[in-house]
């Protein structure tokens, strides 16, 4: 109850916001402005889309370039113009109260003919958290063809040759599944989720979630989102705004091209890759707006010397913009998307005849939708979106067999016991029925043969959906300018797919024994729900020519029975205007479980009664069943902070360090607990065979104990990691042409599973073994790096040549590991499955010998890293006024670990070299 009285006091308070616009009257303050193309014509440029902030309304300029805004406030106004092929402007400008202001405005064409090319990632102005800003020119330069490539252009992050023959997912500020699972994917509005992703075989059993089609556990595989019909990409690093939700690490938001653009078309290669794209924005009329096309095709393989291995993208976009009445500006845009991965049989190695794949075929729409209101009020803008994404996905593997004699049965039903022959009742010889068919009448049990052809596989119909309303608030007074956001969001996800299919005949391999698979329907499980609610306010104060800016705000989220509330608070002040600023903040990101922790599959175990005869006439198997579902699983935070400050010096160099510190203590994690230890005891039998074909005689034997062992969705992973990262512009030095940026990082990340770790030497299979129970967080792996990268732009303006020389070099690279006690401290007994206090004076005792193989002389092995030298070189020309060719070449200077141990001291290095590059050329036809 007490979810739905916060959820409802937040929403009273937004129409509180709402209905305080009705007392406020318009004011006489208009601003008038017109646009044209930099240069003698001064050509108007029609359609360019003008905002005014922080009050954070629209409009677009008419077929004179010329636009107006109502109703202004007075004082210092930021306007920003934005028009598809051409350099955004962003300026303040001084509006006077209470009459008309003019301004004329002039852009210039992106091309590399510009005194001054943007190749590299900028410091975002888009607000006041840590983000970086990637241009259309970037893009274009660094030939980028991922997501994951676009990246390479953050501090901190290493550079490396393409790779598109695996999953590509994103990570902000460190590494692994969960981090990218709380990377948030925005595009145009609409986040893509992963949150209904089940393309997993076996999670409970084999802790793998992981396919061609990409880790379930991990964030979205970016390789089906075409960059070349983006217009820009902003990466949040900090403290991202209360509006945004279900994430962790940071955002990546992806902004279409929009508006007229001539015909494009581009053609792209390198040893692995071939690329073709064409696209076209076409303008409709005043009232329909414009129409932009767009389609992209790939084809990379793993290795050259590997084509039976490869992957394809197939990518189409529609995305209609117009603006109705000169107040509500509308987008809408829809995407079709295949991408299909194949591993076909390799040439080489006949005998296990591997052929694998996955396949994606997705279909997505979205529309966002802004409506100024600006009567003079608080209330200025009311924003709407809505998206939809439908992903059908399609894994699969077939392989010859080997060693893979072993218990198999199809009994879905918890303590079944069935046999060979579907139905039958077998009793002992003493008249028991031993025989349990309840929920398992048509079910059998079978011995798999040594060698034999499977095929298997997962299918998902992946179904998100989300919703947002917002509400823009901004009034000023004085040297005050104070503007708010309210609104709320819904989203939800499903899978509707056939799940896992194989021929029960002839199942996967079982990695362990005991442990078993099941069909499964992906169809039967519920949907995710989640409702969020999400108010900030940013306060700005003007001290003469220096100000204070804090934004605060908070979202509440209730997903599935479960609710978060995430505080956010962002500030920073000219201590010298224009010259030196500190800022700072402070924030909580929540990421909601998915489909694969909220629902995992559950746990199977068929053992065998009767013991192994070359007749097989009669087979008893016993099936236990276990739930995985942990109903403690709590929704994933992350405590954000960070401080740093921003140095400018005339108005050209620039220096940016920020310090930050995050810390995840519940990320989500499949792992072994002590609920999923299950002593199971089961009867096995003797058999007596009788001649003439009369069925043998049973009689029990001995009682077995084992342990059914299993893993759990939880919150046990911890993750902390902390660093600086700095970034150094020197701008362009026009004597040489040639101007000079570097950034860098230096992270350490500490990692640990929370949870106790256990002792198992094949313990499931053995009779009489006790579970060694370690103490929690035994095992803490510890990661440290030191990078900087160099980047020199040369270009030439007149003949429209760019080369950027890139040098990366990773100084500090160690990884190791910190042991605990190697004593445990409790275990679990195969007598009575339960947990006792272990006393160390028993460790020699027989019944516990086992559970001590030895000392691990690897327990202080460090992994260290010799210097890493990447060298990069980026080319881009014009040719004439249709043709841009660009060419990149990678060099890496790579070095094998040095390994030290104080049980085994010693080292190794072997130096390598790796030289990749890639050529593309793209056609416009104006």
């Amino acid at each position: 109850m007490n979810h739905y009285l916060k959820i409802q006091a937040i929403i009273y308070l937004l129409f509180v916001c709402f209905s305080s616009n009705a007392q406020n009257k318009g004011n006489n303050t208009r601003i008038e402005g017109k646009i044209v193309e930099y240069g003698a014509s001064e050509t108007p440029v029609e359609y360019a889309m003008v905002t005014l902030l922080p009050a954070n309304i629209h409009t677009l300029s008419d077929s004179k370039g010329e636009f107006f805004f109502h109703n202004t406030d007075a004082g210092k106004i930021t306007v920003r113009i934005q028009f598809i092929g051409m350099e955004s402007i962003d300026t303040t400008v001084y509006v006077t109260s209470g009459q008309s202001n003019r301004f004329m405005f002039r852009m210039k064409n992106t091309d590399f003919r510009l005194e001054e090319v943007t190749v590299v990632a900028t410091q975002s102005k888009a607000g006041p958290s840590t983000a970086s800003h990637i241009s259309r020119q970037a893009i274009d330069h660094i030939q980028a063809s991922t997501l994951s490539d676009l990246m390479q252009l953050l501090p901190g992050v290493i550079i490396s040759n393409p790779n598109l023959n695996s999953a590509n997912t994103v990570s902000i500020r460190g590494t692994g599944a969960n981090n990218s699972l709380g990377t948030a994917i925005i595009v145009d509005g609409a986040q893509i989720s992963n949150n209904a992703n089940l393309q997993a075989f076996a999670a409970t059993m084999n802790g793998s979630t992981g396919s061609l089609n990409g880790d379930a556990a991990a964030g979205v595989d970016t390789r089906t989102i075409s960059l070349d019909n983006i217009e820009s990409v902003e990466v949040i690093r900090g403290i991202p705004s209360a509006e945004y939700g279900d994430l962790t690490s940071g955002a990546i938001i992806i902004q279409s091209r929009a508006g007229k653009d001539p015909l494009k078309i581009k053609f792209k290669t390198n040893p692995d890759l071939y690329q073709g794209s064409v696209s076209k924005g076409l303008l409709l009329n005043d009232q329909l707006g414009s129409l932009n096309l767009s389609g992209d095709y790939l084809y990379t393989v793993k290795e050259p010397t590997e084509a039976y291995a490869f992957y394809q993208r197939l990518v189409t976009k529609a995305l209609w913009t117009a603006s109705l009445k000169e107040a509500l500006h509308t987008t809408t845009s829809f995407d079709l998307t295949f991408g299909k991965d194949t591993r076909n049989s390799n040439p080489n190695d006949n005998a296990i005849d591997l052929r694998e794949g996955a396949q994606e075929i997705g279909i997505a729409f979205s529309n966002n939708s802004h409506l100024n209101i600006n009567k003079g009020g608080w209330l200025k803008s009311i924003e709407w979106a809505l998206a939809g994404r439908y992903s059908d996905k399609h894994s699969w593997t077939h392989e010859m067999l080997y060693n893979a004699t072993g218990l198999y049965s199809t009994a879905m039903t918890d303590g079944s016991v069935v046999s060979n022959r579907p139905g039958q009742q077998v009793y002992d010889n003493t008249g028991r029925e031993i025989t349990h068919l309840t929920g398992a009448e048509n079910a059998w049990a079978t011995i798999l043969p040594n060698e034999y052809y499977t095929d298997w596989s997962v299918y998902g119909k992946e179904i998100n959906v989300n919703a947002k309303l917002k509400a823009n608030f901004n009034k000023r007074w004085g040297n005050i300018n104070n503007r708010g956001i309210a609104g709320v969001d819904f989203k939800t996800n499903g899978n509707v797919g056939k799940g896992k299919v194989y021929d029960e005949r002839n199942p996967p391999l079982r990695v362990f024994d005991n442990r078993a698979y099941r069909n499964r329907a992906y169809s039967d499980i519920p949907f995710i729900y989640q409702m969020g609610v999400f108010m900030e306010d940013y306060y700005q104060h003007a001290f003469g020519e220096r100000y204070l800016n804090i934004s605060a705000g908070a979202r509440f989220d209730y997903i599935n029975r479960k609710s978060v509330l995430a505080p956010r608070i962002n500030a920073s002040f000219d201590l010298l205007s224009d010259a030196l600023t500190v800022r700072g903040g402070y924030g909580i990101t929540a990421k909601a479980p998915t489909l694969l922790y909220l629902y995992p599959e559950n746990a199977y175990f068929d053992y065998r009664l009767t013991p192994t005869i070359a007749s097989e006439e009669l087979l008893l198997c016993e099936t236990h069943i276990f739930s995985a579902e942990n109903p403690n699983l709590a929704i994933a935070v992350n405590q954000k902070s960070e401080i740093g400050l921003d140095i400018k010096l005339k108005k050209r160099y620039r220096l940016s360090v920020i310090a930050y510190d995050e810390l995840r203590e519940n990320d989500y994690s499949f792992s072994n607990t002590l609920n999923t230890f299950r002593l199971v005891e089961y009867r096995q039998y003797s058999l007596d065979l009788q001649a003439g074909g009369v069925s043998p005689v049973l009689k029990p034997d001995n009682t077995a104990n084992v342990f059914a062992i299993y893993s759990e969705p939880g919150n046990n992973n911890y993750s902390h990691n902390r660093g600086i990262e700095f970034e150094l512009d020197l701008g362009r030095f026009d004597a040489i042409g040639t101007s000079f940026y570097i950034n860098g990082a230096y992270e350490r990340q500490t990692s640990k599973n929370q949870g106790y770790s256990f002792s198992t030497p094949q313990n499931a299979n053995k009779l009489e073994r006790n579970i060694g129970v370690y103490e929690k967080g035994r095992l803490r792996a510890e990661n440290e790096r030191l990078l900087t990268t160099l980047r020199v732009t040369h270009n030439i303006p007149s003949i429209g040549f760019v080369v950027t020389l890139t040098a990366q070099s990773q100084w500090l690279n160690n990884t190791w590991t910190v042991y605990g006690n190697d004593m445990f401290e409790k275990y679990i007994s195969y007598r009575d499955g339960k947990v006792h206090d272990f006393d160390p004076a028993k460790k020699d005792d027989p019944e516990f010998s086992y559970l001590f193989p030895g000392i691990n002389n690897n327990r202080d092995l460090v992994e260290k890293n010799i210097p890493t030298l990447f060298f990069n070189l980026n080319l881009s020309k014009e040719i004439g006024d249709y043709f841009t060719a660009s060419f990149f070449a990678n060099n890496v200077f790579n070095s094998r670990p040095i390994y030290e141990s104080t049980v085994t001291p010693g080292s190794f290095r072997e130096l390598g070299l790796n030289i990749f590059f890639g050529f593309d050329l793209k056609v416009s036809i104006k």
